[in-house]
């Protein structure tokens, strides 16, 4: 393997210092860009259409305050599933390859884990914990908020048709 790197190594100077002895050939110089003599004709500014001012109503901002929290305990699912994934990379790894088990190393009389074993496994076991015990608390939020915000909707389509409607699930109609 050393002597492919070698032999590497001297290709890329026998190749490169041909090439770097001429490249102290000619210098030129360009002159600098000078701005065009006749000035482009200015496209009309073209008013934006006029719209009807949208009603902003409670009901709407409630459902984006739901919408809302619900996105924001989706945003804190997925990082805390991050931060799990990222101590267990750093927790199997390290017991399997840096850390004896308990017994060998009570028996042998050596330390259980090297210093980047200890690293390795004391930051990630803290990952591991608080990113599961985060994962668990924020799918809780997430399925409450998720909860929320389907009966705030069934409740604003129940209100929307006061008509005779077919249901169904229970095939029947409703008043």
């Amino acid at each position: 393997m050393k002597l492919l790197a070698l032999a590497t190594l001297v290709f890329t100077l026998v190749a490169g210092g041909a090439a770097g002895t001429q490249a102290q050939g000619q210098i030129v110089v360009e002159p600098p860009a000078t701005p065009p003599t006749t000035r482009p004709e200015r496209l009309p500014v073209i008013p934006p259409a006029q719209t009807t001012p949208s009603v902003w109503t409670v009901e709407d901002e409630e459902r984006e305050e739901l919408a809302w929290t619900a996105r924001k305990s989706r945003n804190y699912l997925i990082g805390m599933s991050a931060a799990t994934a990222l101590g267990a990379a750093l927790v199997f790894p390290a017991e399997a390859n840096q850390c004896t088990s308990l017994e060998v190393a009570e028996n042998a009389g050596v330390r259980r884990c090297t210093p980047g074993g200890w690293a390795m496994v004391g930051f990630g076991y803290s990952a591991l914990i608080i990113g599961g015990v985060g994962m668990l608390a924020s799918g809780i939020a997430l399925g409450i908020s998720k909860g929320q915000l389907r009966r705030y909707d069934n409740r604003a389509a129940h209100r929307k048709s006061r008509a005779v409607r077919r249901d169904r699930a229970s095939s029947r109609f409703l008043f």
